[in-house]
C-alpha cells in the first residue's frame, strides 16, 4: 500500500507541475506564423527569380556562342577567303614610243 501511495503521489506531482505554465497569447502564435508565412514565400520568390535568371543567362550565354563560332562548326570543309584582287597598272598607251617593224 505505500508503494500505491508514493506512486499516486508522483503522479499528482507530475500532472500539477505540468499545468503550471502559462498559456501562450494568440496574437503571438498569429505574428509568429505570419511572420513563418512570409519569410517561406519570400524565400520561394527568390529561388524562383534566381532560376529564372539562370534560364536566361544560360539563354544568353548560348546565343553568343553560337554567332561567335558561326558557321564553322556546320560546315566540315573550310575554304579560304577570296583573295583581294591586285591593283591595276596604269596605261602605258601614249607613253611609249611606237616602234615600226618595217623600218629595218
Amino acid at each position: 500500500m505505500n508503494l500505491n501511495l508514493s506512486l499516486f503521489l508522483i503522479i499528482i506531482t507530475i500532472t500539477l507541475s505540468t499545468g503550471c505554465v502559462e498559456p501562450l497569447d494568440e496574437i503571438t502564435i498569429q505574428t509568429d506564423r505570419i511572420n513563418k508565412k512570409t519569410t517561406d514565400y519570400r524565400n520561394k520568390r527568390i529561388k524562383q527569380c534566381k532560376e529564372e535568371a539562370t534560364e536566361e543567362a544560360e539563354y544568353y550565354v548560348d546565343s553568343l556562342i553560337a554567332s561567335w563560332v558561326g558557321h564553322e562548326v556546320m560546315d566540315t570543309i573550310a575554304f579560304p577567303n577570296r583573295p583581294t584582287r591586285p591593283t591595276r597598272p596604269a596605261d602605258i598607251i601614249g607613253t611609249v614610243p611606237k616602234f615600226d617593224l618595217e623600218e629595218k
